[in-house]
């Protein structure tokens, strides 16, 4: 009998001595949300079906919260005791396939950019994506473009960047959380304490598109010549810098293939494309005047070479689909900015408008084609 009581005794000696030496047991923070998010979507471009809150701290120790949901207009997530950046925008970064989010643990470099576009030019494509078809001061901002894919310095062309989608943002600048716990865990002995002391945070955010819309309208004469149109514009912003609230300063190419014809005279008219572009480069700001915008530095005062950096580049062929006709525009002086509708035009006017040669038609007889007088009143869109 003293034999066993001796094992016993040793066992509860065992018992308690591990006790003290036992690990706590942790869970995730995440169950006992303190963080409510209210959103309003009315200025949104659209209404989503998912966004992301991705919050930043500001101490520059790299820490991030991202909370993807499908809770869009109100949710709960946890931030441990901190001050932060928080950005809210809809849908989460995997779900964009033309957009890029980068440096998304610094709020000072977070930035959402253009991806390389699908296609990109092959070598002899130099008219539109070569060094005739970029200002020289951008030469060294634009990466080469070689076989469509791979980065290549000695490349004639230069990489073409997508046109990027619609996406809705705002900005939660100091973000303070005075309460609950240091970091993304939380031990299970003080759960209950933590759901009972802990003190709810509410925050709002309105996102707000920060996508532009390009319209370019170029006049043409000799409409009745021409078979399509190819273009490019180089000089708008490839990206935005998400916490500043601003376009970045890397400039890019955009190619321009959808356009719509329009005769507007007899054998006049014009050609007109809309495009998605992050709008101009960050080194362009402006002033308000009748509502229309023009470009100036950051003292105040108007530079209209800031401006003339952006060249629109038109590839047209003709009616024979042989002949070609490249034109270089640098538009300085025929861009309206109009900030609060996040639009900018690009006009060329009839003065400087392509003059196209008359050319007879792919498969004509040899004789001069007949062409149907223009009326006035009418109009007509023709598929590119």
């Amino acid at each position: 009998m003293k034999k066993y009581t001796l094992y016993i005794i040793i066992g509860l000696l065992a018992l308690v001595t591990g006790c003290k030496d036992r690990r706590n047991l942790w869970v995730l923070a995440d169950a006992y949300p303190q963080v409510e998010l209210v959103t309003d979507w009315s200025e949104a471009a659209d209404y989503p079906q998912g966004m992301t809150a991705w919050f930043i701290d500001n101490n520059g120790s790299g820490y991030t919260r991202n909370h993807k949901t499908a809770e869009v207009e109100h949710s709960w997530l946890n931030l441990p005791i901190g001050n932060y950046t928080g950005l809210v925008f809809d849908y989460s970064p995997e779900e964009y396939g033309r957009l890029e989010f980068v440096n998304m643990n610094d709020p000072e470099l977070a930035e959402v950019l253009s991806r390389p576009a699908v296609n990109q030019p092959v070598s002899t494509d130099t008219e539109l994506f070569g060094d005739k078809a970029v200002p020289d001061v951008m030469w060294n901002q634009i990466p080469h473009a070689q076989g469509g894919t791979v980065i290549d310095a000695a490349s004639p062309v230069y990489q073409v960047s997508a046109e990027p989608e619609s996406i809705s943002l705002d900005v939660l600048s100091d973000v303070n959380i005075t309460s609950g716990f240091d970091g993304d865990y939380i031990k299970w002995r003080d759960k209950e304490d933590y759901t009972t002391d802990v003190a709810t945070h509410t925050l709002y955010a309105w996102p707000k598109p920060i996508v532009w819309k390009l319209h370019v309208l170029v006049h043409v004469k000799g409409i009745y010549y021409l078979h399509s149109v190819r273009a490019s514009i180089v000089g708008l912003a490839s990206g935005y810098m998400m916490a500043k609230r601003q376009h970045n300063d890397k400039p890019c190419i955009l190619a321009i293939d959808e356009w719509n014809v329009n005769v507007t005279g007899d054998n006049t008219g014009n050609i007109t494309s809309s495009i998605n572009t992050f709008g101009l480069a960050e080194e362009t700001t402006w002033s308000t005047e009748y509502g229309v915008q023009q470009a100036v530095t950051r003292d105040g005062v108007i530079d209209d070479d800031i401006l003339s950096a952006l060249r629109l580049n038109l590839e047209f062929l003709l009616r024979d689909e042989e002949t070609v006709l490249n034109y270089h525009f640098d538009v300085g002086g025929h861009v309206s900015i109009y900030e609060d509708q996040l639009v900018i035009r690009v006009d060329i006017p009839i003065e400087l408008a392509p003059d196209l040669p008359y050319v007879m038609a792919k498969g004509g007889t040899g004789f001069d084609a007949t062409v149907t007088p223009w009326e006035n009143g009418g109009s007509a869109d023709v598929g590119m």
